[in-house]
């Protein structure tokens, strides 16, 4: 989805209190952190991943560790109210979601099998790092990885309360089924507006 107009600001309290409720929510669905890593929604992640050859116990995906994160604490980390709400959805519906500036990034984006040459440098770091052919990732039209698998995002790309405009991913696999993924999507575009101005258009589906 793209997101235009947006006011991307700290989260306020009344959005953090909804990001509580469903973090109990959640906790209340898993007995412990195995059946977390059970669930045949985050399964299928790490399926995916065994594809191209990554190790799920030291790559795990991002819905993982972000259930994880709900379970041991209650919540989820508070980062600006476009990371949050996208957040609270992700483990709302058990999907993987990454937002990009869009403004930043050099259109059309692709997702495709990595060869190797594409420039990355991992969110919280000024240091580039080499790219694995075989993996899979989203690439802009600079050859620049936006995002490591479902694992890991690009830093400049990421949003900020600079950001006025942004390219939301959503991602899950054969598991989800179509309409938990259309549900995912309403649920975004709900969320992010409510929370965070602007309008949300689906530019992008694949079944």
């Amino acid at each position: 989805m793209v997101f235009r107009d947006l006011r991307v600001a700290p989260s306020d309290p009344i959005q953090r209190a909804e990001i509580a409720k469903e973090a109990a929510s959640m906790r209340s669905r898993y007995p412990n952190l195995a059946a977390i890593r059970a669930d045949p929604l985050v399964a299928g992640f790490h399926a995916v991943s065994q594809q191209v050859g990554v190790h799920a116990k030291t790559d795990r995906c991002s819905l993982e560790k972000l259930l994880a994160y709900a379970f041991k604490r209650g919540d989820l980390p508070q980062i600006n109210n476009l990371v949050d709400a996208y957040n609270l959805v992700s483990i709302r519906t058990s999907c993987s979601l990454g937002a990009h500036d869009l403004d930043k990034i050099t259109l059309p984006v692709s997702l495709r099998l990595l060869d190797g040459s594409e420039s990355f440098t991992p969110l919280g770091s000024d240091q580039p790092t080499e790219t694995m052919a075989g993996e899979f990732g989203y690439v802009d039209a600079a050859n620049r990885l936006l995002c490591r698998l479902d694992v890991l995002q690009a830093d400049f790309s990421k949003v900020t309360e600079a950001t006025g405009n942004a390219l939301v991913i959503v991602e899950g696999t054969t598991a989800h089924g179509a309409q938990l993924m259309r549900q995912a999507f309403a649920d975004l575009a709900e969320v992010v507006t409510r929370y965070c101005g602007g309008a949300g258009d689906v530019i992008a589906w694949s079944d």
